[in-house]
Formats: C-alpha cells, structure tokens, sequence
C-alpha cells in the first residue's frame, strides 16, 4: 500500500509548520539527574526566580512553584540529610546512583561440565545392566 493511498488526506498535516503550537520553544526539559548536580554544586544556594514566586507571606516565607525537576531534586536531597534511618541512607544512595552512576556488579560465571554423547548401542546387555546400577548408585534421587 502506498503511503498516499494509506494516510489519505492526513498526509502531512502532523507537522511543525502545519501545528506550531507543538514546537518545544524552551528546549529539553532539565533532568531530575542535572537538578541533583547543580543543588548539590551550588551548596545549598538557590536562586528562585521571580516568576516561580507564587506569594510572599506576612511572616516574611516565600511560597514557589517549583518545575517537578526541581521539586524531585529538592525532596530527594532533604531525605538524605534527614535522621530518618533506612529512608536517609536510600535517598543517599539514589542520589549517588544518579550522580556517579550506579556501582559495577561483579558477576562470576561457572562453567558446568558438559555432558557427552553416548552410543548405547556399543554396549552388551549385561553392561547396561551395570551401568544403569551404577547411575542408579551415584543420583541423588530416584528418577533413573
């Protein structure tokens, strides 16, 4: 089927110039992994800027609107300075993956004997006899 005959009259009406309401015009959205970098860089200094202020309240606190990116950032490294136990040390350790990239896992793979062919064929009936007994002898089970 021809991509004409396919699409029909939507052919070519998805795009930029035909929609350009969908053109990202602020680039690539910050990761959460870039957010944790220039928080933890900027030791403990953020800039809010003035049209992420949402209020100033009368006791002088500032409420924001915060991107997720920044918010995630946030939350994730209060955790980790947090005394709360198992929680702090898991925020540590994400914020660490996320940093320095998660740890190498050292896999060690054993080599398992591999079995031969055999030709029964070659065999008497009396040695078949004695090897299956002596099989039967050496398996942990009974499936022999």
């Amino acid at each position: 089927m021809k991509r004409e005959e396919h699409f029909g009259e939507k052919i070519n009406t998805n795009g930029f110039d035909k929609n350009p309401k969908n053109i990202n015009t602020k680039g690539r959205p910050v990761s959460v992994k870039a957010q944790l970098k220039n928080l933890l860089e900027s030791e403990g200094e953020v800039v809010i800027s003035k049209e992420q202020i949402k209020s100033i309240n009368e006791d002088g606190s500032v409420t924001i609107n915060l991107p997720t990116q920044d918010h995630l950032a946030m939350k994730l490294l209060s955790w980790s300075v947090s005394n709360k136990g198992n929680n702090s040390l898991k925020a540590i350790q994400m914020v660490m993956e996320q940093i320095d990239g998660k740890p190498n896992q050292k896999v060690e793979k054993t080599k398992t004997q591999e079995r031969s062919e055999v030709d029964y064929s070659k065999y008497s009936v009396e040695e078949l006899k004695q090897l299956k007994s002596l099989l039967k002898k050496g398996t942990i089970n009974d499936k022999l």
